[in-house]
């Protein structure tokens, strides 16, 4: 999308864009920015001596600015400032994401195992950067895009990484939804990207879904994984569940949840019609 420093190509996003406008769909758009999928971000902050955290990523060494390197953050707005001028206007996009603490995709992922919180201390990871960092991506993208709703993926990044403040599991999460909201009045969606049979039920207590009771009701969800076609029965923890049935129990625990939209896969949407408008009928009731 960004070929070179400053110039964007958005031939893919327009034609995707208007095949969704023609079909009477609205678009989420979510752009990759971390990984190997912004390496023109992590070039300039190299060039500049940033700080880079470095993990094993599906069994693949890889190494990412800090979040809160200051060259990252300044080439991802202009990104974000530049997706905004081009689509606000567009009625077709409705959702836009928005990523600060994303180590291998755009969910939340702030690896917080033992070694990788010694390398994050090493690294001077402080929670208050973390929520800096989300500050700064959330008011660009509110900014650029004043027309769409924006969502971001929230989770916890584990009480060894941001407890010994003392801060609680979520507490980068919780700050920066709150302070973003109170800016950005009934416009930030919080969202969990985990969505199957087995989640905590609600209100989730003393689990990290107590976020999502706390930030209700624009609150919404992702399906953990595909329902049909998947043999290891994912959203149903390795149990054998009809596809139909793991879909309509993971929407009804959605509901419970008052959870607005919820993304599902493909693959689900083409073969389980029924159960798709069923839940498009409940979830735009609540």
């Amino acid at each position: 999308m960004e070929p070179t420093e400053g110039v964007f190509d958005f031939s893919y996003l327009d034609t995707t864009v208007a095949s969704c406008a023609a079909a009477k769909k609205k678009v989420l758009l979510r752009i990759g920015t971390q990984s190997e999928q912004a390496r023109l971000g992590h070039d300039c902050s190299k060039n500049a001596g940033g700080l880079f955290f470095h993990f094993v990523s599906d069994g693949k060494n890889t190494s990412i600015p800090v979040f809160w390197d200051p060259t990252f953050l300044e080439k991802k707005t202009a990104m974000i400032a530049a997706l905004g001028a081009h689509f606000t206007a567009n009625p077709t996009v409705a959702i836009v994401v928005a990523s600060f603490a994303n180590a291998s995709s755009e969910d939340w992922n702030v690896p917080h195992t033992t070694q990788y919180v010694t390398q994050w201390l090493n690294l001077g990871y402080t929670s208050d950067k973390l929520v800096g960092a989300g500050h700064t991506i959330i008011d660009a993208t509110m900014t650029a895009f004043p027309n769409q709703f924006v969502t971001l993926a929230v989770s916890s990044n584990g009480t060894k990484l941001d407890q010994p403040n003392p801060d609680p599991a979520d507490y980068v999460a919780t700050t920066v939804v709150n302070d973003e909201r109170a800016l950005w009045p009934g416009r930030l969606i919080a969202q969990k990207n985990d969505l199957s049979t087995f989640i905590p039920a609600y209100p989730g207590t003393n689990t990290i879904y107590e976020i999502m009771t706390e930030f209700a009701p624009n609150v919404a969800g992702q399906m953990l994984f595909q329902c049909v076609n998947d043999p290891t029965y994912k959203v149903n923890r390795g149990i054998p569940i009809d596809p139909a049935l793991a879909l309509t129990l993971s929407i009804n625990n959605a509901l419970s949840y008052s959870e607005k939209y919820v993304e599902i896969y493909q693959v689900d949407v083409v073969n389980l019609p029924d159960i798709i408008e069923a839940a498009h009928i409940a979830l735009t009731s609540q």
